[in-house]
């Protein structure tokens, strides 16, 4: 496992391209400014800025959940465990927050499981958690740790959980899980590694950071006056039927219309992007954008948040069982349409992008979840026990870390791509399909 880890962290810089460097250049400033917000000193920010130019990896899978929920805790095990290898001291991970607080039964960043009680984070009732995005700003959140379960096993951890989570209200959901994930970090976790959580909302303020600068690739060319935003939608939309259906869902049009704490889609038509009642519209233009984002009307869409995050500033991408398949569609959305506008700037950003090595790899839920809560095991022994489970399953062979890979086994889109591929009987797999996409896209993430 940890020879895995090891080359998933083992990630080398973009080809050099104007477009890209500027693009990185951003990401490192936005990091640089939340390092510093969190209270890192520059003298650890210079390591961040150093570390991501050598080695550009984002850990994208788990959504903006407690560190210690089950399916962030064991892939933070394995980020950690690539990061020691490589004798690294930055953790980047970006954790998605246009999630509502239930995602399904009492599972979600809502709720956490303690001992042998579920937990509600934050004393919700479920008409304040089922409609709500956790990074709405509608109302203010603090930590409750609720429960109609009532054990005396779990009562001192839920206690000592409660000690270790910070007090007061924050602006949401997400920013209260951001913040208390940096005091449990230091506290119970990896002494020797610097967590650094962003989420959509930062994103928005990246996005906006290029939108500032009149000359950058989104300002001219994404956004600029020519069709390329069109093309790229028509592009992505191509993916919706035939063999890949299913896996890059154009669930909304690069941003997210957030009001009353909610997410809503927009649709571009004719230069602007307006929601399903035509009653919010909004110019499809730098200067409007940027205006949008600084007042958080609108949110990047996922697809907006990779290309600033990870397909333009050349950061390798982990994610989970899903995002090893939508990733390299959006790439291969991505280059088609930069074929489609082949102006010099865009022919040299091309390049660079099909030079790229393993931009994306399968990072989050790599080790299967242990019957025991995760609180319950490292409230015992703090940041040795962590360390210790680091050692454990680094040591330990793929196939009995990984387990039954229900996050594919389990999946109905996987099963329905197996299906797919059982009818294809003779033909190799890279070979699957009767378009040259659909061949290009398999070869990119097999």
């Amino acid at each position: 496992m940890r020879a895995y880890a090891h080359a998933v962290y083992d990630a080398k810089p973009a080809a050099a391209d104007p477009i890209r460097m500027h693009a990185l250049k951003q990401m490192e400033m936005l990091l640089a400014d939340r390092a510093s917000r969190v209270g890192y000193d520059h003298k650890q920010i210079e390591k961040l800025g150093k570390q991501l130019r050598s080695r550009p990896v984002i850990q994208t899978g788990p959504h903006c959940h407690l560190i210690i929920e089950p399916d962030a805790f064991y892939t933070h095990i394995f980020s950690a465990m690539g990061l020691r290898s490589h004798k690294d001291s930055w953790y980047v991970s970006y954790s998605a927050s246009t999630v509502k607080f239930t995602e399904s039964a009492k599972k979600g960043p809502g709720w956490l499981r303690v001992g042998d009680q579920t937990l509600n984070v934050f004393g919700l009732s479920r008409s304040k958690m089922d409609p709500f995005s956790i990074c709405g700003h509608h109302a203010p959140q603090r930590f409750a740790l609720t429960s109609s379960e009532q054990t005396t096993a779990a009562n001192q951890l839920i206690e000592q959980l409660q000690r270790a989570l910070p007090n007061g209200e924050f602006p949401s959901a997400a920013d209260a899980i951001k913040i208390a994930n940096q005091s449990l970090w230091h506290r119970f976790f990896a002494s020797n590694l610097q967590l650094l959580q962003i989420d959509d909302l930062d994103v928005a303020d990246l996005v906006a950071q290029h939108l500032r600068d009149p000359f950058s690739w989104l300002s001219s060319t994404l956004f600029g006056p020519s069709s390329f935003a069109e093309s790229l939608l028509t592009h992505l939309r191509s993916f919706g039927c035939g063999q890949w259906a299913g896996w890059a869902k154009t669930t909304t049009d690069f941003f997210w219309h957030l009001s009353g704490g909610r997410i809503f889609p927009l649709r571009l038509h004719d230069g602007l992007l307006l929601n399903a009642g035509r009653t919010f519209s909004l110019r499809c233009a730098p200067d409007a954008l940027l205006q949008s984002l600084n007042e958080r009307e609108i949110i990047p869409s996922l697809f907006l948040s990779f290309l600033v995050m990870s397909i333009l500033p050349g950061l390798r991408a982990l994610g989970g069982s899903r995002q090893i398949v939508y990733y390299p569609i959006m790439r291969h959305a991505f280059l088609s349409t930069l074929s489609d506008f082949p102006s010099p700037a865009n022919r040299s950003l091309a390049a660079s992008l099909a030079s790229d090595e393993e931009a994306g790899m399968w990072g989050h839920r790599t080790i299967s979840p242990g019957t025991i809560d995760p609180f319950s095991l490292i409230a015992q022994s703090g940041s040795s026990c962590f360390e210790q489970l680091i050692d454990c399953y680094g040591e330990m062979p793929l196939s009995e870390a990984w387990g039954s890979l229900p996050a594919f086994n389990g999946d109905p889109l996987w099963q329905m791509l197996c299906e797919r591929l059982a009818l294809a009987t003779d033909r190799p797999m890279w070979l699957l399909g009767d378009r040259q996409s659909d061949r290009r896209v398999t070869s990119c993430f097999l």
